[in-house]
């Protein structure tokens, strides 16, 4: 934590990046690790390759995040939320930065590999114990005697506030309720966040939902329960992909499902599947994730593949039987 303090310190050209398809974490924590070093005099630079979601509007400075930009010479790269250039949709990092000095990685996903493992000049902040990114960038403010304002506040316990599904989930910890607490203090809502994320959807959204949730199945051999959703249905309702977030863990709330899948065509064949548990489940999604080429968290994980929708439902149920007998 120390050696990346000292990094930020020399460094003044900044570029932070994060995953494609932003999630709250994702979008907080860069919003706030932003506003936070522009307020210590540096020259910072967001970059997403996918466009913000419009439910996180109502964050400040959200404009800060660009999805197009051009090449330019940083004396630090950012990757945060993520912890490989892959990851950020980005074919070439030369596309974005010409150049740059050193690299600091933030995230709380598990260390498979980084891009430490490619480049010596390296500092990486990884903790899969801790709830969200978000915390880990709080944690990194505090070190470096940065003061956390309202606007960092509201930014930094929206990623809390997501990646705990609201307070709701196992990984609710007490560093991530005490981060909580002081960002209240500094005069952020949880009941404003509430409203924004959970208790604000458009009609195109409900009428998504609804296609969605008649789909859902049981499948007894697994113990999942899933649910598909085409472009065509996207299209059809007059909604956006991202009006999907959260669904896939009203799916995991059927009673008898040890597990809940949600398969999204994206794009003409693209799926993405998206994975959700509970901790007293006993199902850890991120070894099924991993055996179908994704990965993620045990109780939270992804993954996407190329091929027809319906068809293949039943064939991702025997490969997720398979690795659950593993």
């Amino acid at each position: 934590m120390q050696q990346a303090v000292n990094l930020i310190r020399s460094s003044e050209d900044i570029l932070i990046l994060t995953h494609k398809n932003p999630d709250g974490d994702a979008v907080g924590s860069v919003l706030g690790l932003a506003d936070a070093l522009e307020s210590v005099g540096k020259n910072v630079k967001c970059f997403s390759k996918d466009i913000v979601p419009d439910v996180f509007d109502f964050l400040p400075n959200i404009s800060k995040i660009k999805n197009q930009t051009v090449p330019e010479k940083y004396d630090l790269v950012i990757l945060l939320d993520c912890a490989l250039f892959s990851r950020t949709g980005i074919d070439n990092i030369k596309d974005i930065a010409s150049s740059f000095n050193d690299i600091l990685i933030i995230d709380h996903h598990p260390k498979n590999q980084t891009e430490c493992d490619h480049y010596e000049k390296c500092i990486f902040i990884i903790d899969p114990k801790v709830s969200s990114s978000a915390v880990l960038v709080y944690e990194l403010l505090k070190n470096a005697d940065i003061e956390i304002t309202k606007n960092i506040a509201n930014c930094l316990l929206t990623g809390i506030f997501t990646d705990t599904g609201g307070f709701q989930h196992s990984n609710t910890d007490s560093q991530s309720l005490e981060a909580a607490a002081e960002f209240m203090k500094k005069g952020s809502r949880v009941d404003k966040i509430t409203k924004n994320i959970f208790n604000s959807k458009s009609m195109a959204a409900i009428k998504l939902w609804g296609i969605a949730l008649s789909r859902i199945k049981t499948d007894a051999k697994t113990g999942m329960a899933v649910s598909y959703v085409s472009k065509k249905d996207i299209e059809d309702s007059g909604a956006k992909e991202e009006d999907l977030s959260g669904l896939v863990n009203v799916i995991n709330t059927v009673s008898d499902a040890k597990f809940s899948l949600l398969l999204t065509e994206f794009e003409n064949r693209k799926i993405k599947g998206s994975l959700r548990s509970e901790e007293y489940k006993g199902i850890d999604v991120s070894r099924i994730a991993r055996s179908l080429g994704g990965g993620g968290h045990k109780l939270a994980s992804g993954f996407e593949f190329d091929g027809d929708l319906q068809n293949n439902v039943a064939k991702i149920s025997e490969m997720i039987l398979k690795a659950n007998r593993k």
